[in-house]
């Protein structure tokens, strides 16, 4: 069965297909070489010296083929013999080889269709179809530059980053209320010891408090083991989830106020009437 043209490289497919048709149309099954001293022969469907059992003689190569190059022009007998048989173990080994190699290439072109698939999308995300690229450049960055380059690029930019973030002490999320003020939580380096460790606090200036077993703790009750207990990222995803918390907590509150104020205005406007 030939291989179809669609799994070979299209500069090449013809060709290919071309070949793989010529292998499929050959006779099939193992072709061997029978060495019979005066003659090679090809032939298909038996080992070698079990001549009555051979299916087809594929072809048979003289012992003394006609030879006109002139590097062999000092050969014996023995040295072209042997050039016979190794002629005849080339053609031979041909019929596995070619459809092997034939499915090898089949098999890199699809990895390679697949790869390329990658890259496109790699590059579609990074620069879309006649859109300027998407993503942070250097001001001194031209637009355009090739794909390893803007990835080493972004590469050099998250260690700088990385770098950076190694230094912070703090970082702060507010929490808006409906009056119009904020409240914030502060994601906090631990001192000394703690230096690798973060903890969630409330931000107050005295009597901090930090989130510790779903609840806020003060800080001065709670040993800085307890109250620094988590990696960066960590406590960065801990933050988010009390500022959820937190915010609902403040919602609930300012709607206890108004509607406290909503039943002292009701109450004052009907002693006024």
């Amino acid at each position: 069965m030939s291989t179809a043209p669609s799994a070979f490289p299209a500069e090449h497919a013809a060709y290919l297909t071309e070949v793989s048709d010529r292998a499929a149309a050959a006779t099939e099954g193992e072709w061997h070489i029978h060495d019979e001293t005066t003659m090679v022969e090809i032939v298909s469907g038996a080992e070698p010296g079990h001549g009555s059992q051979r299916r087809r003689v594929i072809a048979r190569l003289d012992a003394e083929p006609s030879d006109n190059i002139p590097e062999h022009a000092d050969w014996d007998e023995d040295q072209d013999y042997e050039q016979v048989l190794t002629d005849a173990k080339f053609a031979a080994m041909a019929r596995a080889d070619v459809p092997r190699l034939l499915a090898l290439i089949a098999e890199q072109h699809e990895a390679l269709t697949a790869a390329r698939e990658e890259l496109r999308a790699v590059r579609e995300v990074l620069a879309p179809a006649g859109q300027p690229r998407r993503i942070p450049t250097h001001p001194d960055m031209p637009l355009g530059v090739p794909l390893a380059e803007t990835v080493g690029w972004l590469v050099g930019r998250a260690e700088r980053l990385a770098a950076r973030l190694e230094k912070a002490r703090e970082f702060r999320i507010p929490l808006k209320n409906r009056l119009g003020g904020y409240a914030e939580l502060t994601i906090e380096r631990g001192p000394g010891p703690y230096d690798d460790r973060w903890g969630v606090t409330d931000g107050a200036t005295m009597g901090r408090r930090a989130w510790h077993d779903n609840t806020w703790r003060s800080i001065s009750d709670l040993s800085p083991a307890l109250a620094y207990a988590w990696p960066m990222n960590a406590a960065l995803l801990l933050a988010e989830e009390v500022a959820e918390i937190e915010g609902a907590r403040l919602d609930r509150e300012m709607e206890a106020i108004q509607s406290e104020q909503a039943g002292t205005d009701g109450r004052h406007g009907g002693g006024a009437q």
